[in-house]
């Protein structure tokens, strides 16, 4: 949307969608990541700390989005956004889950 500038209600609805679904989608994964991380003696204490992380994680490179929109411009924002979308994918890609978590044991 920030190249074609549309005025289509319907398009830009459709893209709010997309983006809210894998926002959504991709929160939830990284919350029952930090369920799963969490596993020990300590798990509430430690998913707090981890919740915490994530807000700053989401706090700090909010404060600098406006400034560095306004310098790069719509279009060079949306491509450096890209681009910085590539280190999440890569770590996600070398996490190592246990794929018996969660099942329930049978004795």
């Amino acid at each position: 949307m920030s190249f074609s500038q549309t005025d289509s209600l319907l398009m830009i609805n459709i893209c709010v969608f997309v983006e809210q679904f894998g926002y959504g989608f991709g929160f939830t994964a990284y919350m029952l990541y930090l369920i799963y991380y969490s596993e020990g003696e300590h798990k509430t204490a430690h998913y707090a700390i981890c919740t915490g992380f994530m807000a700053l994680g989401m706090m700090i490179p909010g404060m600098f989005a406006g400034w560095l929109q306004e310098k790069l411009g719509y279009n060079n924002f949306f491509i450096w956004v890209m681009i910085c979308s590539v280190v999440p994918i890569i770590a996600v890609s070398l996490l190592k889950i246990n794929p018996e978590y969660g099942r329930k044991k049978t004795e």
